[in-house]
């Protein structure tokens, strides 16, 4: 009996240790992309003082792109896979155009997420986008550009 009960709780073991190992591989490679390839992830947010009624739409080819709000209502991007051929154009309240290149010239880490803060001004042409990636921190200057 107690043999019988010993290989029970170690199939049910087994059986929980392959079911996490399943879950670990579909959850770590975003939809649509090949197991292997490099993930890079790519944050895009505003800072606080960037007024509300912004949305942005996001043409990422071969990512997974997931649109949220932040808890004062700002767009919040986040895109896994190749953030440099992904374009961001983010529309108003007055309803002006604006594209973000900060993706650009990131370094990417495989490791490490890279946050853009958009310091976002409607009186201005284009503004400025806090990059940073762990202990690396760069202030890119007209990398928020409004495009009408």
């Amino acid at each position: 009996m107690k043999r019988a009960i010993r290989w029970i709780g170690i199939g049910i073991t087994v059986a929980a240790a392959a079911t996490m190992l399943l879950a670990d591989v579909a959850l770590a490679t975003p939809a649509g992309r090949q197991p292997g390839t490099p993930v890079h992830i790519y944050v895009m947010r505003f800072d606080v003082l960037s007024p509300g009624g912004i949305d942005c739409a996001v043409d990422a080819p071969g990512s997974e792109v997931r649109k949220e709000r932040d808890l004062l209502g700002h767009p919040l991007i986040r895109i896994w896979g190749n953030p440099r051929a992904a374009t961001i154009t983010c529309t108003d309240a007055q309803g002006a155009r604006w594209q973000a290149t900060a993706q650009q010239s990131a370094p990417y880490l495989r490791a490490s997420t890279i946050y853009g803060t958009v310091v976002y001004r409607p009186d201005r042409a284009a503004t400025m986008t806090i990059v940073d990636a762990g202990q690396w921190t760069e202030y890119q200057h007209k990398t928020f550009v409004r495009l009408d």
